[in-house]
C-alpha cells in the first residue's frame, strides 16, 4: 500500500497539472505571457553603453584581435567578447549597437526560458519566476554594459535550454536539440572561462538524453562535438594569443592568490615561494602577509581579500627571481599553487565546498538594486583614448558618463533584498526536495528536468568556486535564470502534489 501511494504521483502527466487541475486554464496563461511581456517592454532603456572597470580591457583586446586577425586579449579577459566588438567595429558597429545586441539576446533569452517552462510543465504559475527572473536587476543593468556577463548568462542558459527541449521532443528533435546545446556551451565557455565544464558536461549528458540509434543521429551529435572542439579550440582561452603580462599572469596568479590562506599554511607551498624569490624572500613573505591582512571583512565566504593578492605587481617582480618576466612569474604562480593544494587537499576541497553551499544560498544575490548602473567615470576617457589611438574616435553617443536608470526592482532595494533572499531559500528547499525524489525514483519527469538544472547550475559555478571566489556576486548573475526555471519546475511539482493528495 504504501509502495502504491508513493508511485500515484508519478501517473500524472509530469507538469500538466494546473492550478487547480490538469491542463492551465487559457486565461491564466493569457494573463502569465502578458504581464512577462508588459516586464519586458518596461524594462527596456536607451542603448547607451556604460562603462565599467573590465570594459578598457575588453575593447583593448577587440582592437587587437581585429589587427591581429585572430583573437588576442590583453588584461586577463577571455576571448569571446572581444572577438564580438572586434566583429561589430569590422561591419561599421560601435559600443551603441553592442548594447543593442546585448538588449535583443537578453529579450531571446527571456522569451526561450518561458517557452521552455511552458513546454515542460504546461503550467501558467510556472512563468511567474521567470517573470522574476526578468525583472531581476543583477541581469538588466549587465544589457548595457560593456562586459561580458549578460552574453555568457544568454548561451550559459540557453545551453541548458537544449537539453531540457530535448526530454519534451522525439528522438530525432532531441538530437538537434542536443547538438544546438553543446554548441550554446562552447560559445559561453569562449566568452568567461568560468564556463570551461559547462561543454564537458553539455556533451555526457545530452548523449544520455539523446543515445543517437541511427547514423544520421550519431553524425548529428558528433558534429556538434566537433564543431564544439574548433571553437574552444580557437576562440576560447586556451587558444588566444596574450599581448600583456597581466594575460599572461592572470590564471595563474589568480589561483594563487585566491588560495593565499592554503598557500601561507603550506610548508611545501613556503619552500617553493623562498626558492623562487631568492634574496627577496623575506620580503615577499612580508608582502603576502600584509595582503593576506588587507579588508578581512571584504569577502567573507572567502574570508581574505583576494584582490589585494592580485593587484600587487610587485610579487610578480619577486616570484619570477631575477629575470622579471611575465612568463616565469606566471610558471612560479602555478608551481606555488599546486605544491599548496597537494600538501593541503582537504582545505582546497573544503574551500570549494563552502564556496557552492554559499552560492546556492545566495543564488538570488542582491546585485544591481541601485536605481541607476554605476559607470566608471575614471574609465570612460581610458576607453576614448584607446579607440582614438586605434583610429576610430568615439562618437557622444558612444560613451556613457552618466548614470542609466535600471527602473523595475531596483527601484525597491528594499523589498527586492528580501524577495531575492527568499527565492534562495526556495531553491535550496527545491534542490532537497529533488534529491529526495531521485533518490526514491519518484516523480522520474521532475527528477531528469531537476537534475539537469542542478547539474549545469554546478557545473557553471564549479569553475569559480575552484579558483576564484562566489563572493563576488557578479559570478553568480549568470546562474539566476537557472534558478528561476528551477523554481518554475518546482513550483508546477508542488501544485501536482497538493492537487492528488485532495484527489487522494
Amino acid at each position: 500500500m504504501v509502495r502504491s501511494e508513493r508511485e500515484a504521483p508519478a501517473r500524472t502527466t509530469g507538469g500538466a497539472a494546473s492550478l487547480g487541475g490538469v491542463g492551465s486554464p487559457w486565461p491564466w496563461t493569457v494573463l502569465a505571457w502578458a504581464a512577462l511581456l508588459v516586464v519586458i517592454v518596461a524594462s527596456f532603456r536607451p542603448a547607451v553603453p556604460a562603462i565599467w572597470g573590465d570594459t578598457p580591457p575588453f575593447v583593448e583586446s577587440a582592437f587587437r584581435t581585429l589587427e591581429a586577425g585572430r583573437p588576442t586579449v590583453a588584461g586577463g579577459r577571455d576571448p569571446g567578447y572581444p572577438a564580438l566588438l572586434a566583429a561589430t567595429f569590422a561591419f561599421g558597429g560601435d559600443l551603441a549597437t553592442v548594447v543593442r545586441l546585448q538588449q535583443t539576446a537578453w529579450t531571446i533569452l527571456m522569451l526561450a526560458l518561458a517557452l521552455t517552462v511552458q513546454t515542460a510543465t504546461r503550467n501558467a504559475g510556472g512563468l511567474v519566476p521567470i517573470i522574476l527572473v526578468a525583472a531581476y536587476p543583477g541581469l538588466l543593468l549587465f544589457r548595457n554594459v560593456v562586459t561580458s556577463e549578460l552574453l555568457f548568462a544568454v548561451f550559459l542558459n540557453l545551453a541548458m535550454i537544449g537539453l531540457l527541449v530535448a526530454t519534451c521532443v522525439g528522438k530525432t528533435a532531441r538530437c538537434f536539440a542536443v547538438a544546438a546545446s553543446i554548441l550554446c556551451a562552447a560559445l559561453a565557455a569562449c566568452l568567461r572561462s568560468q564556463g570551461i565544464l559547462v561543454p564537458i558536461v553539455v556533451v555526457l549528458v545530452g548523449a544520455s538524453l539523446a543515445r543517437p540509434d541511427t547514423s544520421r543521429r550519431l553524425i548529428v551529435i558528433a558534429l556538434s562535438v566537433a564543431a564544439a572542439l574548433g571553437l574552444l579550440a580557437v576562440g576560447s582561452r586556451f587558444g588566444a594569443s596574450n599581448s600583456d603580462q597581466a594575460s599572461v599572469v592572470f590564471v595563474p596568479k589568480t589561483l594563487f592568490c585566491n588560495h593565499l590562506n592554503i598557500v601561507l599554511a603550506s610548508d611545501a607551498a613556503r619552500r617553493e615561494i623562498a626558492s623562487a624569490a631568492g634574496d627577496r624572500a623575506d620580503a615577499t613573505m612580508a608582502r603576502l602577509a600584509a595582503d593576506f591582512a588587507a579588508e578581512p571583512g571584504r569577502w567573507p565566504a572567502l574570508g581574505f581579500f583576494g584582490d589585494a593578492c592580485l593587484f600587487d605587481t610587485a610579487l610578480d617582480r619577486d616570484v619570477a627571481g631575477d629575470t622579471e618576466n611575465a612568463d616565469g612569474a606566471a610558471s612560479a604562480y602555478r608551481r606555488i599553487f599546486l605544491a599548496a593544494v597537494r600538501d593541503r587537499p582537504l582545505a582546497y576541497a573544503g574551500k570549494v565546498v563552502r564556496q557552492i553551499a554559499y552560492g546556492a544560498t545566495v543564488a538570488w544575490p542582491a546585485y544591481g538594486l541601485a536605481p541607476a548602473i554605476p559607470v566608471s567615470t575614471d574609465d570612460v576617457p581610458h576607453v576614448s583614448d584607446i579607440m582614438t589611438r586605434h583610429g576610430r574616435a568615439a562618437r557622444p553617443i558612444d560613451l556613457q558618463g552618466g548614470p542609466v536608470r535600471i527602473g523595475l526592482l531596483a527601484d525597491l532595494p528594499v523589498i527586492s533584498a528580501y524577495l531575492f533572499r527568499a527565492l534562495s531559500i526556495a531553491f535550496v528547499i527545491a534542490v532537497t526536495y529533488w534529491t529526495v525524489t531521485a533518490v526514491w525514483r519518484w516523480r522520474p519527469g521532475f527528477s531528469t528536468r531537476g537534475g539537469i538544472v542542478i547539474v549545469m547550475w554546478a557545473a557553471s559555478i564549479g569553475t569559480a568556486a575552484a579558483a576564484h571566489t562566489l563572493d563576488v556576486w557578479r559570478y553568480l548573475i549568470p546562474e539566476v535564470p537557472m534558478v528561476g526555471l528551477m523554481l518554475s519546475l518546482f513550483a508546477v511539482e508542488l501544485v501536482e502534489i497538493i492537487a492528488w493528495l485532495r484527489r487522494a
